[in-house]
Parts: structure tokens; C-alpha cells; sequence
């Protein structure tokens, strides 16, 4: 059977001779006048060379103005609640060992309250309170770290009435620490 006409290997060289003569498999030359792409080649370094992942940060905070134009002002839902928001000075110092310092706001009435307290110099929670004139709200929250020298909370408070709202934070490490308080309220 080697020469019949319908021999395997006869099938094969008709296929691949009638494709060769239909012109499939001809490439289409890209139209003139197009640009071609410019291809730049950058070295990404490895996430084990990023600072963050090996745990190695400044030893200050930095703070970053966002870049872009300035939103517009517009009257909305979120304005009024804008308004309704009461933030204490930011707090940025050095606490010593077993100091305490404390964060007040005055409220109106019924508020949430937002606690952030963030600390370089130890990886231990701080004893950090909310409280309203003098009675406990809320301790410790939610603790994390960072790193090898990082650690904050967060706290979340509601109140029923007004008063002398305070966040308090002691430094329960043996060591000082860079501290950094966020204290904000919100009226119900």
C-alpha cells in the first residue's frame, strides 16, 4: 500500500501544500504610519529588599500633603456631616517610660468618639482610655505592631450626653516612645 494514492503520508504533504497555497498562513505587515510602542525596562527590587517587609523604618512619623487640586467645595450630605466633626490637636511628643499624657475634647451631646494612638520605640501595647467626665468609655482597643519598634490602637466610643471627652495613653514599657494621638468626635 505504500503507493496508493490515499497513503497517510501523501494526506499529510496535500494538507500542508493546499494550506501553503491559500495564503492562512501569511503574516499581515502592520499598517505604515503607526507608532510603534516605546518599551522602557525597570529593575523592580525584590519584596524581601523593601524596608517595610524587614521591618526597618525611620525613626520619625512623616507626613505627606496629597498632591492634586483641591476638591471643590459642594453642598451635600457629606458637608453637614463635616460639620458635625470635632478633631483635638494632633498630639506628636516623646513619652517617657510610665508617663501618662492626655487628649481632651469638649462635646455638645450625644457624640462618637475615635481614638488613634501610634507609638515608635516598642512593639508592647500602651494602656490607652477613652472616657467621658472621668468614667471609662472604652481601654486598650485594638492593638497591633509593626515591625520591630511599632505598635498603636484604636478606640471607639459612643456617648448619651455631653461633657469633657478623654483619650489618655500611659506608657507601660520600659522604654520611651515617640507618640502620635488622633482624638476625634462626631455628633449623633
Amino acid at each position: 500500500m505504500q503507493g496508493s494514492p490515499l497513503s497517510p503520508s501523501r494526506i499529510v504533504f496535500l494538507c500542508v501544500l493546499l494550506v501553503s497555497l491559500s495564503g492562512c498562513h501569511k503574516a499581515v505587515p502592520p499598517a505604515k504610519g503607526e507608532p510603534f510602542a516605546q518599551v522602557t525596562e525597570m529593575r523592580q527590587r525584590s519584596v524581601t529588599e523593601d524596608p517595610a517587609v524587614m521591618g526597618n523604618f525611620p525613626n520619625n512619623w512623616q507626613l505627606e500633603k496629597p498632591s492634586g487640586p483641591p476638591m471643590p467645595p459642594e453642598e451635600s450630605e457629606f458637608q453637614e456631616r463635616l460639620a458635625k466633626i470635632q478633631v483635638a490637636p494632633l498630639v506628636l511628643e516623646d513619652l517617657a517610660p510610665g508617663a501618662t499624657r492626655k487628649v481632651d475634647l469638649q462635646l455638645a451631646g450625644p457624640s462618637g468618639l475615635n481614638g488613634v494612638v501610634r507609638w515608635i520605640g516598642t512593639t508592647s501595647p500602651l494602656k490607652v482610655t477613652v472616657s467621658l467626665a472621668g468614667s471609662s468609655l472604652a481601654t486598650t482597643g485594638s492593638t497591633y505592631h509593626i515591625g520591630r519598634d511599632r505598635g498603636g490602637s484604636s478606640l471607639n466610643a459612643k456617648t448619651t450626653a455631653g461633657g469633657l471627652a478623654t483619650i489618655s495613653v500611659t506608657n507601660t514599657s520600659g522604654v520611651p516612645v515617640k507618640l502620635r494621638i488622633v482624638f476625634a468626635s462626631s455628633a449623633l
